[in-house]
């Protein structure tokens, strides 16, 4: 039975991460070796060989990079279903996706490197990808509403509230990372795990600052300080994080400065904390071009297979053969000279370009063998068998032979993108996992019970309703695609088979709540006696019109209206050209979604409209 009182100690971390260093050391080698090709830094030729001159060029870091800005967005749309059917409901879904996103896109700012881009890039290249998150980083740092006490004017009280409600709309404690794969180790068999281990280096001054926080915070035996007396603050010590749903543990691996319950592996624990989060903050996923095979155990290394798994034998080959070309080539140009007089002279005059003296017989340019048309063709067969294993040209934009229009080139580009459709997928669940994530955190931990936000957005618990359900989508930017959507959404639903959110969702548009609010809130600024109204109060506001003549100028405006007729295109002066879907068995609408001035006229009345001031920036 599991202890749940004390924190695991050292030797049952010790044990797990032997046994998952033991399973995962396979494609932890394979990872180091994928490295080495992306990096160009592999070996070309076997130790028989050493010596022979290398060129490297940029074919194994093209067929990551160009699969990954194919599937690259670095803006994911957020989808929350309503958890009810009241317009409510419905506005509280929309203000959670646009809070969501905003959290979400500011934690990403926060990063040296984009974390959607690193997670494709790790599924592309290894076929397995980790991400960490979310994780709470500057809970210290929220905003303290300031105290009426220490104000002596009530325009300092203001002017520090003012402050404070704008950081406070901007806190955002939320942090995304992708670590790479070697670094985590986790079940290979849970998606969401329940044991990961982290491996990390942190300076001895962060170690020893953050360890000393522990301590005065948790007053008890599961944390000790960090200290200097040993250690330059600039070093860098190895730690480990280990969670579980229950505990977070810090370790030192090594047993720096001798701590008093150093294990015989040399790890200590610096300090243990219960996990209040809920969850293990990692997930991961392969991409799903791999398969376990039945004589090899449970080993991880089957099933992360990236795209350069298969192809780098041929990419060493090819290699190869671009060295030996890019040898003939140097040779060629800068063909060694002879001669039968003193060579020293020889050797000074072509390193001075100076002028040679003596009969032609008497020097000579070593002849360079010609490639034989053979080798030509074995190289363009290389280059067939690499575009093959990876669709480089086409991922890349490239136009393919035999292809003459535009449509032709979209259902190629289409088609060779589906080999990562089960890569895109898993990058999706991912992220919709920590948008789950993040959701839970602002609805269960105390720190966050005011809500976060930035860019102007917010999050908070009342938008939640106890649901963590959301999806978030990384849309392609194909622009042909894109424009074939919107005219099936907008064909659908002119046709009455769809209602105006069903073809914001279909046609690619995010917060469709949002819109259709704002375009009834437009028709209804078209209606002519609204238009009347408002072309008023801005006269009024103006000065131009006092009570004495408003009636006057009234009339004087709507004869003017009617003179002009339409001023929105496609609006018809009696209110046609709308667009809200009809009943069962009605005229299908004519335009795209929004509320039609005469649909909306009836639920206008003489009290509908009075502001007190006219915003004209809308």
């Amino acid at each position: 039975m599991v202890d749940r009182t004390t924190p695991p100690d050292v030797d049952q971390i010790i044990r797990f991460h032997k046994k998952m260093s033991e399973l995962w050391s396979n494609a932890h080698v394979e990872w180091r070796d994928n490295d080495s090709y992306y990096q160009r830094k592999f070996k070309v030729w076997s130790n028989n060989y050493q010596g022979r001159p290398v060129f490297y060029d940029s074919t194994p870091t093209h067929l990551v990079d160009h699969a990954v800005s194919t599937l690259m967005s670095f803006s994911p749309r957020i989808h929350r279903e309503p958890i009810g059917d009241t317009e409510q409901h419905k506005i509280d879904a929309t203000n959670l996706e646009n809070g969501l996103k905003a959290v979400m896109d500011n934690a990403i700012i926060q990063e040296t490197s984009v974390p959607w881009k690193m997670m494709a890039q790790y599924l592309v290249a290894h076929g397995y990808s980790v991400i960490e998150g979310p994780v709470l980083a500057g809970l210290g740092e929220r905003p303290e509403e300031p105290s009426r006490d220490t104000y002596e004017v009530d325009e300092d009280y203001e002017a520090a509230m003012t402050v404070y409600r704008a950081n406070r709309k901007s806190y955002n404690p939320i942090r995304i990372r992708v670590p790479h794969p070697s670094t985590v180790l986790m079940n290979p068999r849970e998606k969401v795990p329940t044991i990961a281990l982290k491996k990390s280096k942190m300076t001895a001054q962060d170690l020893h600052e953050q360890s000393t926080i522990k301590k005065k915070r948790q007053r008890r035996k599961y944390a000790e300080i960090f200290e200097l007396d040993n250690h330059d603050p600039w070093d860098e010590i190895e730690v480990w994080d280990y969670w579980t749903p229950m505990w977070h543990v810090k370790l030192i691996a090594g047993g720096v400065n001798n701590y008093s319950a150093p294990s015989a592996q040399g790890a200590a624990i610096i300090w243990a904390e219960r996990n209040t989060w809920g969850f293990v903050p990692f997930a991961h996923s392969f991409a799903g071009w791999g398969m376990e095979l039945s004589d090899s155990g449970e080993n991880p290394a089957d099933l992360a297979q990236g795209i350069l798994t298969p192809n780098k034998e041929t990419i060493r080959k090819r290699t190869q053969e671009v060295s030996a070309f890019h040898q003939i080539l140097m040779r060629f140009a800068f063909a060694p000279m002879g001669t039968s007089r003193d060579p020293m002279t020889l050797a000074q005059a072509i390193s001075n370009e100076g002028i040679l003296e003596g009969d032609p017989q008497d020097f000579w340019v070593m002849q360079t063998p010609d490639i034989p048309p053979w080798a030509l063709q074995l190289r363009s067969q290389t280059d067939s068998t690499l575009e093959m294993g990876t669709y480089s040209s086409a991922l890349a934009g490239v136009k393919q032979p035999g292809v003459g229009t535009v449509g032709q080139q979209a259902i190629l580009n289409t088609s060779a993108m589906r080999i990562f459709s089960p890569l895109e997928i898993q990058r999706e669940h991912l992220a919709s996992i920590i948008g789950q994530r993040i959701l839970q955190l602002v609805d269960t931990v105390s720190e966050l019970s005011g809500g976060i936000g930035a860019n102007g957005k917010s999050l908070n618990k009342s938008q939640i309703h106890n649901v963590y359900g959301v999806q978030i989508q990384f849309p392609h930017s194909d622009p042909v695609m894109e424009m074939q959507l919107r005219q099936m959404a907008l064909s659908e639903y002119q046709a009455g088979l769809i209602d105006p959110m069903t073809y914001y969702e279909q046609a690619g548009y995010e917060g469709g709540t949002e819109i259709q609010q704002r375009m009834i809130e437009q028709s209804i600024r078209d209606l002519p006696s609204v238009r009347q109204k408002i072309e008023t109060l801005v006269a009024q506001q103006m000065g131009l019109v006092d009570e004495d003549n408003q009636e006057v100028a009234g009339q004087e405006i709507a004869a003017r209206q009617q003179a002009m007729g339409p001023q929105i295109p496609g609006m018809d002066p009696t209110g046609g050209g709308g667009g809200i879907p009809p009943a069962a068995g009605g005229a299908p609408p004519q335009g795209p979604p929004g509320g039609s001035p005469a649909d909306i006229n009836s639920m206008l009345t003489p009290d509908t409209f009075k502001p007190d001031r006219i915003d004209i920036g809308r």
